[in-house]
């Protein structure tokens, strides 16, 4: 038995003498699996550092919403139509709901869809997400300091902004918003109700699997830009005059870290939010549905009650921007109504 074995040993190292540039590629590629493996497996952490003080009454939210506007009119780089928006009934109401804009967007595309939730009974807060809305859309690195820290703890002072709002706190999100929702639902017990849209928890164009890795290598690596067509650039015709056009590659990973950081959670604790709505879109290639579906399992995990979900069809062709009114690939006539449709079912 030795020596068959000795005799294997030595074809390995003959075949291996014979074959030195294959030999060295299969290395390579070993190495690399075995390292994309690891950081598939590793654990991944965000730690709010914020300390969460809920304002005591309608007053109070709306004072702290009044300083958040007035810090950025302050600031000279992002114009009112950008700002962080509120639409409230002049009292707190018996629902209020906090809504997070997309990744490179601002609260303007929540606008229509807020006016009419507000029309509903409910206060309306959109707040702008931190490095968003500057005049220039051409700041290049306008998004690159962008920290899933710094998103845990925006979202705390946007919850305790939204407690003062309505006796009853819904969050909701699209895209990057979606991300920040996620972690929410995942990490917060103060809010009763949320409702995701095409969220952005994995790469759509990125294998299932690699999504992990990847967003650790874009994390690491010095950051560079990307623009959403690399063809029309700064001219995209479905990006409007208060969204980017382009995006820093370390806040994309970022908003992954904090998405990853709410599942890996997710494995072991069940959600703070005791009642759920994930809405994805079968058309969607932006971001990776798979993603969404393996959270709606973790929850489902912890209980069946936990989660409704909505998928619009590939048929519809609808982008992956399902909000924004005024897209020309888009359908608010038909998303609006499924929303409220599916707020609905939170009542």
């Amino acid at each position: 038995m030795e020596t068959e074995s000795a005799t294997v040993f030595q074809n390995i190292k003959q075949w291996i003498r014979n074959h030195p540039i294959v030999t060295g590629m299969l290395t390579v590629l070993i190495l690399l699996i075995l390292i994309i493996v690891i950081m598939a497996l590793l654990p991944v952490s965000v730690e709010d550092t914020s300390i969460s003080d809920p304002a005591i009454d309608y007053d109070d939210a709306m004072m702290r919403v009044s300083m958040i506007r007035q810090a950025e009119q302050d600031s000279g780089e992002i114009s009112e139509k950008r700002f962080s928006e509120a639409m409230t009934h002049g009292e707190k109401t018996e629902k209020a709901i906090i809504v997070y804009h997309g990744f490179t967007s601002c609260p303007e595309q929540f606008r229509e869809l807020g006016k009419t939730l507000f029309e509903r009974g409910y206060n309306v807060f959109i707040p702008r997400i931190p490095h968003h809305g500057k005049t220039d859309r051409l700041v290049y690195d306008a998004l690159a300091d962008t920290s899933a820290e710094e998103l845990a703890a925006f979202a705390t002072e946007t919850i305790d902004i939204g407690r003062g709002l309505g006796d009853e706190l819904i969050i909701g999100g699209l895209s990057g918003g979606g991300t920040i929702a996620t972690w929410v639902i995942q990490e917060h017990d103060d809010v009763e109700q949320a409702i995701i849209v095409a969220p952005f928890l994995g790469i759509g164009i990125v294998p299932t699997p690699l999504n992990r890795p990847i967003a650790r290598i874009l994390d690491d690596i010095p950051n560079f830009h990307m623009w959403w067509n690399p063809r029309t650039k700064e001219n995209n015709a479905y990006t409007l005059d208060y969204q980017y056009p382009g995006y820093a590659m370390h806040a994309l990973a970022e908003y992954l870290r904090l998405g990853y950081a709410a599942q890996d959670d997710a494995r072991d604790n069940p959600p703070g939010v005791k009642s759920i709505i994930v809405i994805t879109n079968k058309n969607d290639a932006a971001v990776d549905n798979n993603v969404t579906e393996q959270f709606v399992n973790l929850w489902q995990s912890h209980s069946d009650e936990l989660v409704t979900t909505y998928e619009f069809e590939k048929a519809l062709g609808l982008p992956h921007d399902l909000i924004t009114p005024t897209r020309e690939d888009g359908d608010p006539a038909l998303v609006y109504p499924i929303i409220i449709q599916n707020l609905d079912i939170l009542e």
